[in-house]
């Protein structure tokens, strides 16, 4: 059992070391050491002591009364730019280390879930820094509760702010958050729009992106030279079209693609 007068940043340190040397042997060799891929000691000693305060936070009480049920799902979510200097053989590694991390601390503390363990490190889209959540998965009644209490309010917050994310052809993504009852959001050549394309074919305020009071977000072309397409047809002038996930914009000569809408 762990020596409970020990520090948490100690206890971090000492599960970042045995992580780093397992993902060492088991992912680095694997991706020719590349050492851009892989996290830093430091940002790895974060996520082991930043798991431990995410699964004490959450702890549950038992049928005794006693605080000692711990989360049993842990997800690290990335950045979408950090994830993407990571291979999907690393993240699996990552998570796999990190689980045995969470394993071994809840152990120590003789907590206990209500189902097995499981941790995932990915992408998380709409993160502006690294995320770490924790739920019950084995405990999905509370959570059907919970759904039916608040349905309303979400929906609501979904109508009034939405973040739309859109990636070109050359990978490079672009985040937009979108308001209703406030001015749109507009593609274009200059500095200023939401999304700044600096192509010759795309004009200095070519589009514009709207989150209607319904939550459907659309988008408008300005008076283009080149015009905007959606899933490649024209949109008239004066005309605002709805927007879904996966869609294909055409904004001059350049490809955006709706990546995510939430």
């Amino acid at each position: 059992m762990a020596d409970k007068n020990d520090s948490v940043l100690d206890r971090a340190e000492q599960l970042a070391r045995r992580v780093l040397e397992r993902l060492g042997s088991k992912v680095d060799s694997k991706l020719g050491g590349s050492a851009d891929a892989a996290l830093s000691h430091r940002e790895v000693s974060d996520l082991t002591s930043r798991i431990e305060r995410e699964i004490e936070a959450n702890l549950r009480a038992d049928r005794e009364g006693v605080k000692r049920l711990a989360p049993d799902h842990i997800r690290v979510g990335f950045t979408y730019e950090r994830a993407t200097q990571m291979s999907e053989e690393y993240l699996n590694a990552l998570a796999k280390e990190l689980k045995g991390a969470a394993y071994e601390f809840i152990a120590n503390r003789r907590y206990s879930t209500l189902a097995p363990l499981k941790v995932e490190a990915a992408s998380d889209l709409f993160a502006k820094s690294t995320v770490i959540k924790a739920q019950f998965d084995g405990d999905p009644e509370p959570a059907t509760v919970a759904s039916k209490q608040t349905a309303s309010p979400p929906a609501q917050a979904a109508r009034s702010e939405k973040i739309l994310l859109l990636q070109d052809s050359s990978g490079r993504s672009f985040r937009v958050t979108l308001k209703a009852n406030a001015a749109p959001a507009t593609i274009g050549r200059t500095a200023g729009n939401a999304v700044q394309l600096e192509d010759q074919s795309v004009s200095r305020m070519h589009s514009s992106l709207t989150l209607k009071a319904t939550g459907q977000v659309v988008i408008a072309d300005l008076g283009s030279a080149n015009g905007t397409t959606v899933n490649g047809q024209p949109l008239a002038a004066s005309e605002a079209r709805p927007l879904n996930k996966g869609d294909r914009l055409g904004v001059g000569d350049l490809r955006l693609t709706v990546v995510e809408i939430d």
